[in-house]
């Protein structure tokens, strides 16, 4: 349908984020095409739609499908590499509460990846689907690109990179790769965009911030060869670990 360009695009911008092999779990996932597209090692599916759900094992047999709410994700078993909120956000009825779901999924270097519609396009996909041109939606939050971020921080993630995606939703030749490739990455056109993506990761835990840092020693060295012992028996051990780093001078003596 109109759509099918549009879902086609999000799939490439997916495709530059995430590495194939990698652990991906996508929240709504529907007919699991775009988390079939990512060539996961382990990919999980969650959708809280039954009839996605089996249409989804069907298409793609060899990826894990789970009928379960977003807002219910205490039975899933984690973590995983990447964590996939495509166009979902705005159908949550608690954000918040699923973004907090997903610390026990992540790690440190998991990646939050999450595209949502741009409220600019509100009454263009509301007209879109009054007319029977896109599928219908559940009663959306609509949200801004900030209110996610402001979310995602309460939620302990902090944002790692954010851009717009999607000025032409539509598959027409030339016009498409010119709006969609290059318009769309400049100002004013970016702020026209359908689509806004999001790369955040969770934030640095009080654990890690108190691991002691590794120290490093740097010795310019030149001509220096009866103080060389001296450094190694004096230089005292710091913090989580001592490192010597020598750079030799082009010395006449033995200090090499």
């Amino acid at each position: 349908g109109l759509g099918g360009y549009y879902h086609r695009r999000l799939v490439q911008s997916c495709r530059f984020l995430v590495v194939p092999g990698q652990k991906v779990l996508e929240l709504g996932c529907a007919t699991g095409d775009l988390l079939a597209a990512l060539r996961p090692s382990v990919g999980v599916g969650l959708d809280f739609s039954e009839e996605m759900i089996r249409r989804a094992r069907e298409r793609h047999p060899d990826l894990t499908f789970v009928n379960l709410d977003a807002h219910e994700l205490d039975g899933l078993e984690g973590p995983f590499d990447v964590i996939i909120l495509s166009d979902l956000v705005d159908d949550l009825w608690d954000v918040q509460a699923v973004f907090r779901g997903l610390d026990r999924l992540s790690t440190p270097k998991s990646r939050i990846i999450i595209n949502c519609y741009s409220r600019l396009w509100e009454p263009v996909l509301l007209t879109a689907q009054k007319l029977r041109l896109s599928k219908p939606r559940l009663s959306q939050n609509w949200l801004t690109r900030e209110d996610v971020l402001n979310l995602l921080n309460l939620s302990d993630f902090e944002p790692i990179r954010t851009w717009e995606e999607v000025l032409l939703p539509l598959g027409i030749p030339l016009l498409a790769p010119l709006f969609n490739k290059f318009l769309v990455k400049l100002w004013p056109f970016k702020l026209l965009a359908m689509s806004n993506f999001i790369v955040a990761r969770p934030k640095p835990k009080d654990k890690a911030q108190k691991e002691q840092p590794i120290v490093s020693v740097i010795v310019p060295a030149r001509n220096e060869a009866g103080n060389i012992a001296q450094i190694f028996s004096r230089t005292p051990a710091m913090g989580g670990g001592t490192e010597l780093v020598f750079v030799e001078g082009h010395s006449k003596d033995d200090t090499y």
